[in-house]
């Protein structure tokens, strides 16, 4: 394995064996607007089964001629603009290599395939495994993507507690501004009842949406006022969360979801819409890490501040 030095913090792009055109195309453009390098990496998937047949020197020669066309496609599209790199991992586990590279100030870009249901069921999704595990943003990118030819891009945030949000309106005010876009704060809520039909109307619907743009306004006044240029809207649907979120990735340039708390168990933390969302959106989707205070901490607090509210006189 080589480990070349790069020029500055680079924008990471896990090169697949079936290739990673899109991501390619996402990553370079990323880089070429924040002023970084692209570092291309390619981890030999061999079952040990083979490696003992002595197949082994044919499937390296196999990894390092994917990797050579990736390089070739990036350094295409980069020009004399973005430089680009590479690494081949010729030993290790794919999502626990491509967590390795991962960190607060590196970007990890990775290309999502639609494999079966059987596909997903014996070797599992690695976008999903590495988006759960990383330590640092991901982004996921849907194979065979482009950007959408539209004059206004749009960049949404998917927002279902206050307690997640700062990551994620941190990383959507940034992205918006970037790509001179417009943002749009995302809420979806959905009783979990078989009489949905009957207990929600228009009077329950404006009351949740007005409590969420009360909850939320605080939360986006800091950065409403370091990205003044960044247009915001707020969105509060009455719909599926996960259906919402689908929805929305195909009016937008980017989707921006949070992770759940490190703390959480390993499989919980994506959550349903998050893997809904790596799994079926049409944009790309950018996983940010999960708030440095602790989920309990932040629950706790707001607890405390909605029992002082009870307890408050009312005039």
């Amino acid at each position: 394995m080589t480990t070349p030095s790069t020029p500055s913090t680079p924008i990471v792009v896990g090169v697949g064996a079936e290739g990673s055109g899109s991501a390619l195309g996402f990553a370079v453009e990323e880089a070429r607007r924040w002023s970084r390098p692209v570092h291309l990496v390619h981890v030999l998937q061999l079952p040990s089964s083979e490696a003992y047949a002595g197949l082994y020197g044919e499937a390296l020669e196999g990894a390092r001629a994917t990797l050579a066309r990736a390089v070739a496609e990036a350094e295409r599209l980069a020009g004399d603009e973005v430089a680009v790199t590479s690494e081949l991992v010729s030993m290790g586990r794919v999502v626990d290599e491509l967590t390795k590279r991962t960190s607060d100030e590196e970007l990890l870009v990775l290309e999502h395939r639609a494999f079966g249901r059987l596909h997903r069921l014996v070797g599992g999704s690695v976008v999903q495994s590495v988006a759960g595990r990383a330590h640092g943003p991901v982004v996921s990118v849907p194979e065979g993507w482009s950007p959408r030819a539209h004059p206004t891009a749009v960049v949404t945030a998917a927002v279902q507690d206050p307690i997640e949000a700062p990551m994620v309106l941190r990383a959507a005010f940034a992205e918006a501004r970037k790509l001179g876009a417009s943002l749009v704060v995302l809420h979806a809520w959905w009783l979990d009842s078989g009489f949905e039909a009957e207990v929600v109307d228009e009077a329950m619907r404006a009351e949740w949406a007005d409590r969420w743009r009360t909850e939320l306004h605080p939360l986006l006044a800091p950065f409403r006022s370091a990205f003044p240029d960044v247009e915001v809207a707020v969105d509060v649907r009455h719909a599926p969360p996960a259906e919402a979120v689908l929805d929305a990735a195909e009016v937008s340039d980017l989707l921006v979801i949070g992770r759940r708390h490190h703390l959480l168990p390993l499989r919980t933390h994506l959550g349903p819409v998050a893997r809904a969302a790596l799994a079926h959106a049409t944009a790309p989707v950018l996983v940010t890490p999960e708030s440095p205070v602790t989920a309990k901490e932040m629950r706790r607090e707001r607890r405390v501040n909605r029992l002082l509210e009870t307890l408050a006189p009312i005039d």
